[in-house]
Parts: C-alpha cells; structure tokens; sequence
C-alpha cells in the first residue's frame, strides 16, 4: 500500500523536482491553513542515526511539516557503504510502518537503481515519480512564461535557441533573469540570447563538469562517453574542468569566510548562478582533496601533451578519482 505522505521523487531535472516540492508544501498549507516548516537534509551529511532523529514528529506539539531528504549517496549503485545502507532501510521501514499526521517527507534521487533495496522499498510504499530532462517543447513553454511572468517581450526564435541550447532549467532560469533584467521592456531577439549563452563546446562539457562537481560518477561517465563519441577531445574536457574547479575553490573560500553570495559575486566577478552553483557544490569537497586534483590535473595535462598513453584510460581514472568520496 503506497503511503500518501512519503514521495520518492527522481531523475535528472532537478529544478522539475525543487517545483514539485514547493508545490506539495503549498497544498499543505492550503490543505491545513498553517505554515508548514521545512526542513532539508543534505543527504550527503546524513547518518542513519541523524535521518531517525529528523524523522521523529508528533503532531501534538508541532504544526505541518515538510522534510526534504536530497540526493543520499544510499540510494545510488555505489556499494561502498552497504552496511550503513542496511541501517537507513530499516530506518525508512520503520517509518514507513507508522502513520504520521502533519508530516510529509520527501526524498530525491538523480538516478533509479532498481536492485537497490531501499529503492525497491520506497518503489512498493511511497509515491514514486520521475522527472526527466525537459524536452524542447516543454522548454519553449515554460521559457515563454517565465519572461511573460517578469513583464519582458521575447521573439519565438530566441525562445527556441534557449530550447534547443542543451542547458538545465537552473542554468535557463537564471540566464531569463539576467536577459530580462538588462533589456527590460525591449523586445529580446535571438542575437540577444545567442550573446549570453555559453558556447556550443562549453555547454556540452558543463553536463561532464556538473557532474563531477556533485562527485555523480555514473553522470560523470555517461556525459564523458557522449562527448568522446561526439569527436571532443580530452584536452577540452581538461581545460573546462580546471576552469569549473578553480571556479569553486574560489567560492569555497569566500563561503568559508563567511561571504554571502552577492559578496562572492562582487569578490570574484562570478556569476550569480555560478556562484549559485558552486557554493551548493563546495561541501562535497575539503581542501585537501582540491590540492590533490589540481596536482592530477597538472600531472595529465603534462602526459598528455608528452607520452603516448591512452587519454581514454588517463581520463576515466580522474573521474574515478573526483568521484570517489
């Protein structure tokens, strides 16, 4: 029997899933007439332990409440931590075996693994839905409400190119905000967006180094196979990955010295969603592991121009080596 209140929400679109969350919070508030407190869990930092404490709720002494697990490393195919594994299943079944009022929990997922048991678990008793990456017709909707919702007049081909430019909706929803904000009531043409989008080459490899950020090693390999069949070579990959990193020790470090984001964009002269982005993707990293990457990247970019090693295997290793947490 599904359980109404748990929601297994997974795919490659994030911002569909982050929609779907705001929109089940606001039908509880709706539905109950309250605020509705909302709590996110980094899946990453979670203990089996921490997820049971964060679960306890008693509608007795607490309003509606929403909690949000993102992306946990147990849902994946790794199996590196399969104990640990076994001890947030049993936590989940636990909770799964008890009814809760008031409380809805959401967990998420880039990735569905069937042969993972907590999957299967969460596939039998929650609510399951998948969010794929947004087609060009869906995109060509949604860009043109978004500018229609910030007052802003667009022609149909620069909706399109926006449709057809590969990128997220993280990456287009903040690329319309800017767009809207510099032309204001003008009309925006094509020429207007083809201007502020990144170029074709450094689109198709920021799927590569997205993934790497988020240390997604089977993102990681599928977007590198994609780009390596598409002719691209290694060097490219390199150079954009070593740009993104130093992109994010840059953030990492104005965010640990206690910079907000408007800050680090002033700092750095970064933008906006950049800064977005790598501030998100800087608590998957510690110091130590950034010193020893920009080594490797030193030592590859050196092989690669002098000996006649495979680039293929020199490359797989570094994303094994990103990956590896």
């Amino acid at each position: 029997m599904k359980n109404e209140n748990v929601y297994f929400l997974w795919g490659e679109e994030a911002y569909l899933i982050d929609q779907e969350i705001k929109a089940i919070r606001q039908r509880m508030q709706e539905a109950s007439g309250e605020e509705v407190e909302l709590v996110m869990l980094e899946g990453d930092d979670l203990s089996p332990g921490g997820l049971r404490s964060n679960l306890e709720y008693s509608s007795l002494f607490a309003g509606q409440r929403l909690v949000v697990v993102k992306r946990p490393p147990w849902l994946g195919k790794s199996r590196r931590k399969v104990a640990k594994a076994d001890e947030f299943k049993q936590v989940l079944d636990d909770y799964l075996k008890k009814v809760h009022e008031g409380q809805v929990v959401v967990i998420t997922s880039a990735e569905h693994d069937g042969s993972n048991g907590i999957v299967k678990l969460l596939d039998k008793q929650a609510t399951a839905a998948q969010y794929k990456t947004a087609s060009p017709q869906y995109i060509n909707k949604w860009a043109a409400d978004e500018f229609k919702a910030r007052g802003g007049q667009v022609a149909a081909d620069a909706i399109s190119l926006l449709a057809r430019s590969g990128q997220d909706l993280y990456y287009l929803e903040n690329l319309i905000e800017k767009i809207s904000l510099m032309y204001g009531k003008a009309k925006i043409t094509a020429a207007d967006v083809q201007r502020e989008l990144e170029s074709k080459e450094e689109i198709k490899v920021f799927k590569l180094t997205d993934a790497l950020l988020n240390r997604n090693m089977p993102a990681s390999f599928a977007a590198y196979y994609q780009l390596r069949e598409q002719g691209e070579h290694p060097l490219l990959f390199l150079y954009m990955i070593v740009r993104q990193f130093i992109s994010l020790g840059k953030a990492k470090y104005y965010q640990e010295q206690g910079y907000s984001k408007a800050e680090i964009v002033s700092a750095t002269g970064m933008k906006e969603f950049t800064v977005q982005k790598m501030t998100s993707c800087a608590r998957h990293f510690t110091w130590a592991e950034l010193q020893g990457f920009f080594e490797l990247f030193l030592q590859l970019d050196i092989t690669m121009k002098s000996s006649s090693q495979d680039d293929n295997i020199l490359m797989e290793s570094m994303i094994v080596k990103i990956c590896d947490r």
